[in-house]
């Protein structure tokens, strides 16, 4: 079946008009768009073609997604329009509340701002987080972004330690058990992410065909990324006491001391540094953590002058020791 051109012709008077009520509205589509949720079903009426623009990824004009007739003396609304509002509505009611609050929250994830992230904490997950279900799903979604995105760990973090201020904790499934809440499914995928590296490094050490050596340095990155950021994470979380001193101090054993572990991996030694350069200076301070810190830094003394480590994982330890020994105030890059 073929449509004709026509259906789809307006007028010049027809365009202006239409071209102004979208430059006025611009900015209220965009919101609408990106956080369905806020508005209610209303607003899901009202750009319901949204879920048509991201499934089929497809950007039309903004006028198109107006049910105006391109009739000049009236008329009843074209059939297509009407069959692609249907069609929207119907795939809205197959979403269930689980699947249409972890939706919303991807979309404003793809892009973190601080605008978005402030809606995103105020008004969609406080009202959107009704079971705990929901709360595992939307926590564990923000997490995989941030140890992909060490960058925005700050920033995460903070959000973290707002949700759990104010969103309510929910009865677990089993008897017995603690409440769930937001902090403690947070440390629950840090501590899964920190304990099932080794796991995930030696799978990707038994790829050892030709062909998949490309497919095992890809995992391989993939493995540093995660676990570099949830360390940053984990560091972030600490200067806002969602992680405790007892906790930092088994990391630090597991990465620097242990015996079942290789102290001397490149991970584990990029893993220390960053940790100790985040919040060595909160540590230090403290008299009940500043004895066991002297033990660390003896190990990253002799770590420092260990050949088997390449020159710049040295530089990074000794950058490390300097830090320390200036009372952790950086000095100053000097640029020639």
């Amino acid at each position: 079946m073929s449509f004709s051109s026509e259906c789809f012709r307006y007028t010049r008077d027809q365009l202006l008009k239409l071209r102004k009520v979208v430059n006025i509205s611009d900015d209220m589509l965009e919101i609408k768009q990106e956080f369905p949720l806020l508005f209610g079903e209303n607003a899901h009426r009202g750009c319901a073609d949204s879920n048509v623009q991201s499934q089929t990824g497809f950007s039309e004009p903004q006028f198109a997604r107006t049910p105006v007739s391109p009739n000049p003396g009236g008329g009843p609304t074209p059939a297509l329009i009407k069959a692609e509002l249907a069609s929207s509505a119907a795939r809205r009611s197959n979403l269930s509340d689980d699947d249409r609050v972890l939706k919303t929250v991807m979309g404003i994830l793809n892009n973190p701002t601080l605008k978005r992230f402030d809606l995103l904490k105020s008004q969609l997950i406080i009202t959107g987080i009704t079971s705990a279900d929901i709360l595992k799903g939307v926590v564990t979604l923000i997490f995989d972004k941030a140890v992909l995105e060490p960058t925005f760990c700050p920033m995460f973090a903070q959000l973290f330690f707002d949700l759990n201020k104010k969103l309510p904790p929910f009865p677990s499934d089993e008897s017995g058990r603690r409440k769930i809440t937001c902090r403690r499914v947070l440390l629950d995928n840090c501590q899964k992410t920190f304990e099932g590296a080794d796991n995930l490094q030696e799978e990707a050490r038994q790829m050892t065909a030709q062909e998949q050596e490309s497919e095992r340095k890809d995992k391989e990155k993939l493995i540093k990324l995660r676990n570099l950021g949830n360390i940053r994470l984990i560091g972030e979380l600490f200067k806002l006491r969602m992680v405790t001193k007892n906790i930092i101090r088994i990391i630090v054993k597991e990465l620097l001391m242990s015996d079942h572990k290789c102290c001397l991996s490149e991970e584990n030694v990029e893993a220390i540094c960053q940790l100790f350069n985040n919040i060595g200076k909160l540590l230090d301070k403290s008299q009940d953590s500043r004895d066991n810190i002297d033990v660390y830094f003896d190990c990253l003394k002799k770590l420092s002058t260990n050949p088997q480590l390449t020159p710049q994982l040295r530089f990074m330890v000794c950058d490390v020791l300097n830090l320390r020994s200036n009372n952790w105030v950086p000095k100053p890059i000097l640029i020639l």
